[in-house]
């Protein structure tokens, strides 16, 4: 009886990680989230150089993204704020220096939250953040993917500085 109740946990572990490899092929834009919250970390850190390669993986993951797997209404929203991503992605892995790269994480920010809510391809819950006190003092947004207040444009300055506005929730 043991011996059957060990193949049938075999038998379910590998049909839960077939699920599994399934769903993250079928999540395209993972490699975009991933290096995005990278990145989002490094600025958190005030650490401009792995910023600086956060934002390289992210230039290069846009644009790996395979288009022949994304619905009509994904590649609608891709297309709006691709182009723009990989504009600030670029600008932000030419420098080390982290003020510049948070002057443009901020609109890299705002097409990055445009793109993960309009394909819901999370894999784990988002957080859409928001700060006040950033970008001079007009505020800025950016996405986490913890609930609790890491602010990326003033890092240890002012860490807890913002509050959650929304939250995308897992691709289901």
């Amino acid at each position: 009886m043991d011996k059957f109740l060990v193949m049938i946990a075999l038998v379910a572990i590998s049909f839960v990680q077939t699920i599994n490899a399934q769903e993250n092929s079928s999540q395209p834009i993972q490699p975009v989230i991933g290096a995005y919250l990278e990145l989002k970390n490094a600025l958190v850190q005030d650490n401009g150089i792995t910023a600086r390669a956060a934002a390289k993986k992210l230039y290069d993951a846009i644009d790996k993204v395979p288009m022949d797997k994304l619905t009509a209404a994904e590649h609608k929203v891709w297309m709006d704020n691709q182009v723009k991503l990989s504009y600030h992605a670029e600008h932000i892995k030419g420098t080390d220096d982290v003020e510049h790269q948070r002057e443009h994480f901020v609109q890299l920010s705002d097409y990055f939250y445009k793109i993960v809510k309009g394909m819901n391809e999370n894999a784990a819950d988002l957080y859409y953040q928001f700060c006040p006190m950033a970008n001079d003092g007009k505020g800025a947004y950016w996405v986490s993917e913890n609930e609790a207040i890491s602010n990326p444009y003033f890092g240890k300055r002012m860490m807890k500085c913002g509050s959650t506005k929304d939250t995308i929730l897992t691709h289901q």
